[in-house]
Protein backbone atom coordinates (compact mmCIF):
# COMPACT_ATOMS: atom_id res chain seq x y z
CA UNK A 1 0.00 0.00 0.00
CA UNK A 2 3.14 2.29 0.35
CA UNK A 3 3.35 2.48 -3.60
CA UNK A 4 -0.02 4.15 -3.76
CA UNK A 5 0.90 6.66 -1.16
CA UNK A 6 3.57 9.10 -3.31
CA UNK A 7 0.92 8.89 -6.45
CA UNK A 8 -1.50 10.44 -4.28
CA UNK A 9 0.10 13.30 -2.81
CA UNK A 10 1.19 14.04 -6.32
CA UNK A 11 -2.44 13.91 -7.46
CA UNK A 12 -3.92 16.11 -4.68
CA UNK A 13 -0.51 18.46 -5.08
CA UNK A 14 -1.90 18.77 -8.76
CA UNK A 15 -5.32 18.88 -7.79
CA UNK A 16 -4.35 21.76 -5.39
CA UNK A 17 -3.01 23.73 -8.04
CA UNK A 18 -5.49 23.42 -10.15
CA UNK A 19 -7.67 25.14 -7.91
CA UNK A 20 -5.45 27.61 -7.17
CA UNK A 21 -4.52 28.60 -10.98
CA UNK A 22 -8.79 28.21 -10.85
CA UNK A 23 -9.26 30.52 -8.25
CA UNK A 24 -6.47 33.27 -9.52
CA UNK A 25 -7.84 33.67 -12.81
CA UNK A 26 -11.61 32.98 -12.75
CA UNK A 27 -13.41 36.91 -11.82
CA UNK A 28 -16.29 36.10 -9.25
CA UNK A 29 -18.91 37.97 -11.17
CA UNK A 30 -22.02 36.44 -9.43
CA UNK A 31 -25.20 38.44 -8.65
CA UNK A 32 -25.51 39.90 -5.52
CA UNK A 33 -27.15 36.63 -2.99
CA UNK A 34 -30.48 36.90 -1.53
CA UNK A 35 -31.04 36.20 1.83
CA UNK A 36 -29.24 32.39 2.08
CA UNK A 37 -27.51 29.99 4.39
CA UNK A 38 -24.74 27.88 3.65
CA UNK A 39 -25.52 23.53 2.87
CA UNK A 40 -23.29 22.41 5.14
CA UNK A 41 -23.23 18.60 4.29
CA UNK A 42 -23.20 20.37 0.07
CA UNK A 43 -19.97 21.90 0.97
CA UNK A 44 -18.53 18.95 2.75
CA UNK A 45 -19.79 16.53 0.07
CA UNK A 46 -18.17 19.07 -2.81
CA UNK A 47 -14.79 19.46 -0.61
CA UNK A 48 -14.37 15.18 -0.61
CA UNK A 49 -15.03 15.08 -3.96
CA UNK A 50 -11.92 17.56 -4.87
CA UNK A 51 -9.97 15.54 -2.21
CA UNK A 52 -9.76 18.36 0.02
CA UNK A 53 -9.00 17.69 3.70
CA UNK A 54 -11.29 20.32 5.55
CA UNK A 55 -7.81 21.81 6.96
CA UNK A 56 -6.82 22.60 3.32
CA UNK A 57 -9.95 23.98 2.32
CA UNK A 58 -9.72 26.08 5.29
CA UNK A 59 -5.93 27.31 3.55
CA UNK A 60 -7.19 28.13 0.41
CA UNK A 61 -9.63 30.23 1.70
CA UNK A 62 -8.29 32.20 4.26
CA UNK A 63 -10.38 31.29 7.44
CA UNK A 64 -9.49 28.62 10.26
CA UNK A 65 -10.15 25.01 10.15
CA UNK A 66 -12.89 25.20 13.05
CA UNK A 67 -14.83 27.88 11.57
CA UNK A 68 -15.37 25.50 8.17
CA UNK A 69 -16.11 22.45 10.67
CA UNK A 70 -19.00 24.42 12.15
CA UNK A 71 -20.59 25.98 8.76
CA UNK A 72 -20.43 22.16 7.58
CA UNK A 73 -22.22 21.23 10.83
CA UNK A 74 -24.64 24.29 9.99
CA UNK A 75 -23.67 25.50 12.96
CA UNK A 76 -22.75 29.43 11.80
CA UNK A 77 -23.69 30.87 8.97
CA UNK A 78 -21.12 32.31 6.14
CA UNK A 79 -20.47 35.81 4.75
CA UNK A 80 -21.43 36.37 1.04
CA UNK A 81 -17.58 36.79 0.56
CA UNK A 82 -16.82 33.56 2.35
CA UNK A 83 -19.17 31.74 0.09
CA UNK A 84 -18.34 32.92 -2.94
CA UNK A 85 -14.46 31.99 -1.97
CA UNK A 86 -15.88 28.49 -1.37
CA UNK A 87 -17.27 28.12 -3.84
CA UNK A 88 -14.85 29.14 -6.37
CA UNK A 89 -12.57 26.42 -4.43
CA UNK A 90 -14.71 23.81 -5.20
CA UNK A 91 -15.34 24.65 -8.41
CA UNK A 92 -19.27 24.99 -8.59
CA UNK A 93 -22.03 28.09 -8.24
CA UNK A 94 -22.60 29.47 -5.02
CA UNK A 95 -26.60 27.94 -5.14
CA UNK A 96 -25.03 24.43 -4.77
CA UNK A 97 -23.89 25.14 -1.64
CA UNK A 98 -26.37 26.97 -0.20
CA UNK A 99 -30.29 27.55 0.71
CA UNK A 100 -32.67 30.15 0.70
CA UNK A 101 -33.66 30.96 3.93
CA UNK A 102 -37.66 31.27 4.17
CA UNK A 103 -39.00 34.86 3.97
CA UNK A 104 -40.63 34.99 7.39
CA UNK A 105 -36.57 34.33 8.70
CA UNK A 106 -35.22 37.67 6.75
Amino acid sequence: MALGAPIDTQRRQQNTQAILTHTLRTPIEEPKLGVVTPNGAAIRSFREKCGLSLRRLAHLIDRDPGFVSRIEAEQRGAAEDTLRHIAAVLQVPVAAITREKPRDQE
